[in-house]
């Protein structure tokens, strides 16, 4: 359910099935927010309340005190917004994604349920000071998004159950936090300016992607994470080799994208659970890449303009799947 401008004593119900806009539902705003809230009684986290936009206004968050069963809220793509502490009174709240770009208070996570969320979006905003040392106590945290926050980010290392980690790492920043996060099943660099993750040491990862890192030069051996399924890789341009190896039991599915320097991936063969390559804008000839007996899919293609049809052609030859398989994109699940 979203809300897209500040309310009165009527909401207009959107039909995107009807152009003429004094044709749609006009309904009064207090029965229809009781309902609303009845329905989060219902159904739980599966049913999202959206406050976004506003037309450019400041959004009151003292709103969202007449939703207290909501589970599942999202105060995002808000130029301003006053009174987010009300946060804190929503007792059933367990997923939150807070977008304010002009956030003037630098503390609002130490007044905001930090301790009940199971899953936790702050999206980018004006300044770089936002305090995420309360992101300590967040015992109950699984997943975590970090557009743009740094501050205190080492306090994360207490995050021993999370799961999922997507953030943007910036240059030079110390990545050792991160080796206390023991449950990680997937980590995500989204942009951001790291070099190397070669200090990285999860043994339960399962995940790991990079879109648009810059500076990244350094995986480091990729045996070091045994329950390794899946890698994502896109839009790298300073790479230039991967290392695999018997290490790697578990690994399924390899995706490079748009690597103009990645020339070398190592240790293919021995990687006995791969499934699938993926591996777009090389100049490598399938044909001399070192492959498990497990793999069925195969992509490999040079980008050039008319060349994909003969290049499927000889790689089905083979015996392979020339494209993606169904498993192997994760980034945005």
């Amino acid at each position: 359910m979203q809300f897209d401008k500040p309310f009165g004593e009527m909401l207009t119900i959107v039909d995107p099935k009807e152009d003429d806009f004094d044709k749609w539902l006009q309904v009064p705003s207090a029965p229809y927010l009781e309902r609303l809230d009845a329905m989060c009684a219902q159904w739980g986290d599966r049913l999202g309340v959206r406050f976004y936009d506003f037309w450019g206004k400041p959004f009151d968050a003292a709103l969202v005190g007449q939703l207290p069963n909501v589970r599942n809220l999202s105060v995002d793509s808000l130029w301003e917004a006053r009174n987010l502490d009300a946060i804190a009174r929503l007792e059933h709240l367990s997923k939150l994604h807070l977008g304010v770009f002009n956030l003037d208070d630098k503390t609002i996570l130490g007044k905001l349920p930090i301790a009940r969320l199971s899953e936790l979006i702050l999206s980018e905003t004006n300044t770089k000071a936002l305090d995420l040392a309360p992101l300590a106590n967040a015992a109950k945290l699984r997943r975590l998004y970090l557009a743009g926050h740094h501050k205190n980010i080492a306090s994360l290392t207490a995050l021993d159950r999370l799961q999922e980690f997507t953030f943007n790492a910036k240059k030079g920043l110390d990545l050792s936090f991160i080796n206390g996060m023991a449950n990680l099943r997937a980590l995500k660099f989204n942009l951001g300016g790291t070099a190397s993750i070669a200090d990285i040491q999860l043994p339960k990862l399962e995940d790991i992607a990079f879109t648009m890192v810059r500076n990244l030069v350094e995986l480091g051996d990729m045996q070091r994470f045994p329950s390794l399924r899946r890698l994502f890789m896109q839009d790298q341009q300073q790479l230039e080799s991967a290392r695999f190896g018997p290490g790697n039991t578990n690994l399924e599915h390899l995706w490079f994208y748009n690597c103009q320097k990645l020339d070398r991936v190592e240790g293919l063969a021995d990687c006995n659970s791969l499934k699938s390559l993926r591996w777009i804008f090389t100049d490598r000839d399938p044909a001399s890449l070192k492959l498990p007996k497990s793999l069925t899919h195969l992509h490999v293609l040079s980008g050039k303009r008319g060349a994909e049809a003969a290049e499927k052609a000889k790689i089905e030859a083979m015996g392979y799947v020339a494209g993606d398989h169904g498993d192997a994109w994760f980034f945005y699940k």
